[in-house]
């Protein structure tokens, strides 16, 4: 518990400084430390979500079941998302990098689609480039390692580690291609 409260204390650290530098991003105008409280907000309903899910499954097992087992569960599962988005979006404040989609131009189902993906691991840069997604990528990554850290021992937490930030990175396409698709 002491380590996700160092890491948000850090986060909100390097997310309030560089807002001020940047102080608006995405369309709704949000600056970056309104947009980091409403993804912690988000983060900590899926979190609890995910526990629930996480606790269905008895995973990890050494946590055992009941009310005991959940509230690990949930920690666990809050903290790795708040060094992710701390770490997500201090990178992009420090990189100047846009966080939020941007729908492709075009019509084609294949290429909106492929643009969609594109997005989960490039950044989609007012200029029209697309490099590396870096704080995307650095971020997914980082909280998965950080949450490995305070599993248990048994587990295979290398392979774990990078299961949830590849996974994390794939819920990102497929959060791009719902706002890819949805009718405005």
């Amino acid at each position: 518990m002491r380590t996700i409260m160092v890491a948000a204390a850090a986060a909100l650290l390097v997310s309030g400084g560089s807002a001020y530098g940047q102080a608006r991003v995405g369309p709704d105008s949000a600056t970056r430390l309104t947009r980091f409280g409403r993804d912690l907000a988000y983060g900590a309903v899926m979190g609890l979500g995910y526990a629930g899910v996480d606790q269905v499954n008895n995973n990890p097992s050494d946590w055992g079941n009941g009310w005991t087992g959940y509230k690990k569960r949930a920690a666990s599962n809050i903290g790795e998302f708040v060094i992710q988005e701390g770490v997500t979006e201090g990178l992009a404040a420090m990189m100047n990098r846009p966080l939020d989609y941007t729908r492709c131009g075009c019509r084609n189902f294949g290429a909106r689609l492929g643009w969609a993906i594109k997005g989960a691991v490039t950044d989609q840069m007012p200029n029209g480039t697309h490099p590396i997604a870096i704080p995307r990528i650095v971020g997914a990554y980082t909280g998965s390692f950080a949450q490995m850290t305070w599993w248990p021992s048994q587990t295979n937490r290398l392979q774990k580690a990078l299961i949830n930030g590849t996974t994390s990175l794939a819920f990102g396409a497929l959060i791009n291609m719902y706002h890819e698709f949805k009718t405005p």
